[in-house]
This record gives structure tokens, C-alpha cells and sequence, in this order.
């Protein structure tokens, strides 16, 4: 059974620094993560990312993540992956996944689309008779068509973000994680985007995705989580919790 579990779940990040730079990097650190720098025993200045954090999303949810940067998003969503273990509570995991969170991740710049989906799919464990139809599948889905014998460094990010999509959501998982930088894509390719995660959600996969856009959450999501300071404020549909943050950021504090 494929399920995410946030078990009172808290990640914190140690803030390490250098002789004279270290009380102007604890100042700045306590400033952009809203207050929420303590220290250890050991006098490291650690950053409480996630703090407190309870959820549970199974077959068929499709969660947005809504806040401020610095809110908690990107731990949450690291933490789902599996790249970041909770330092309190715990997180469950049932499922393979598939991640989009860094623009380039995976990718070999120097490499041309053509080589990086090769690369990419062996890594997966793509045979190599169904590889040709993989590159077939990412051409269609990307529309980048000359463009993918050309070194990735020449992309744009709007172009990395679609080669990217299409190398996550063309290979079967049962989970699939992504940050905003979904919402760089055009309006045609958003159409896209969601038909693709509609049609992977008709065989009852878990969604999770970071958003600014309410537009998106409302389009691809069934569930939203609003978070602020690494706590939940609200959860909901991605209509109600939407409206609500749009209601209360004018009163938040600055955005990091």
C-alpha cells in the first residue's frame, strides 16, 4: 500500500560558521528563519525547519504546499523523498518515488537531452530495448525538439523544468515530489502537466507539490497543507486553505 506518514515529525538544520563570522551568521540566520534558530549543546546555531509536523496522505491524495519561502516547504518535501531524516518523530515512507526539487538535479549539463535520458533511464533501470521509446515519450512530452541533441547548459530553466518532468513522470512510481518550479512552465505546458499527473493518478499514485500559485493547487491537488515557521497552519482543500492564505499573508511577517 503506497503512504506517506508525518509522525509529530521536527528536521533541523546546524548553522555552522568561523571565527568573526560566526555571531553575524547566527544574527542572520535567526532573522531569515523568523526566529526560529536555537543552539545545541555543542553552541552550533541549528534552524528549525519542520517542526511539529503530523499528515497522512494515501493512494489517490494529491497534496499542495502552501506558505511563505522559508516556511518549510522544500524540508517537507526533501524529507518525502527521503533525503532528509526527522531529528524527532518519525516520517513512513511505502512506495518508490520520483523527485523534482533542484531545476538540474540529475542532470549532466555538459551532456545533450539525447545523453542525459539515456543516462537517466539506465539509472532507473530502463531495459535497453524500451529506451528508445523513453526518448520517444520525453520528445513528445517536452516539445523541445532540436533542442535535445544540445547541451543541457544551453536550456532554459523552463525548458530544464520540462525534461525534467517528463524524465519523472515517464517511468512508472508511486509517488511523485515536486517544487514550484513546475509553475515556471507556460499555460500550454501546465495543460500538459496536469493531464500527464491526472492520467498517473488513474492508476492511484500520491502527489506532493510545492505551489505560490493557487491556480495550480487548485488544478492538480485533492488536499493542501499551509505552512508557516515549519508548523502546520491549516489544512484543507486547496480551495479553502488557498483562500485562507491569501486572507492572512498581509499580516505575516517578511518573506525571507
Amino acid at each position: 500500500m503506497v503512504a506517506i506518514t508525518f509522525d509529530d515529525a521536527v528536521v533541523r538544520y546546524p548553522v555552522y560558521s568561523a571565527g568573526s563570522q560566526r555571531s553575524i551568521l547566527s544574527a542572520a540566520a535567526h532573522r531569515v528563519s523568523f526566529g526560529r534558530v536555537a543552539r545545541s549543546a555543542g553552541r552550533i546555531p541549528v534552524v528549525s525547519a519542520l517542526n511539529g509536523i503530523s499528515i497522512d496522505l494515501k493512494e489517490g491524495d494529491r497534496l499542495a504546499l502552501l506558505g511563505r519561502n522559508g516556511s518549510g516547504k522544500t524540508t517537507f518535501l526533501k524529507t518525502c523523498a527521503g533525503l532528509v531524516l526527522p531529528d524527532e518523530g518519525t516520517v513512513a515512507i511505502d512506495g518508490t518515488r520520483a523527485t523534482i526539487i533542484n531545476p538540474s538535479s540529475g542532470l549532466d549539463l555538459e551532456k545533450t537531452g539525447v545523453e542525459n535520458v539515456e543516462y537517466i533511464g539506465r539509472l532507473l533501470g530502463v531495459r535497453k530495448s524500451e529506451r528508445k521509446l523513453l526518448l520517444e515519450d520525453v520528445a513528445d512530452f517536452t516539445e523541445l525538439g532540436d533542442f535535445l541533441d544540445l547541451p543541457v547548459r544551453t536550456y532554459s530553466s523552463g525548458m530544464i523544468v520540462r525534461l525534467l518532468f517528463a524524465l519523472a513522470t515517464s517511468i512508472e512510481r508511486d509517488i511523485l515530489i515536486v517544487d514550484e518550479h513546475i509553475g515556471a512552465g507556460d499555460a500550454h505546458f501546465m495543460d500538459k502537466a496536469a493531464a500527464r499527473v491526472r492520467s498517473m493518478f488513474s492508476r492511484a499514485k500520491i502527489l506532493v507539490l510545492a505551489t505560490h500559485s493557487g491556480d495550480v493547487a487548485e488544478q492538480l491537488c485533492t488536499r493542501a497543507l499551509w505552512l508557516d515557521g515549519g508548523k502546520t497552519v491549516m489544512e484543507g482543500t486547496p480551495t479553502q486553505v488557498w483562500n485562507a492564505y491569501l486572507d492572512q499573508r498581509p499580516t505575516l511577517g517578511a518573506v525571507a
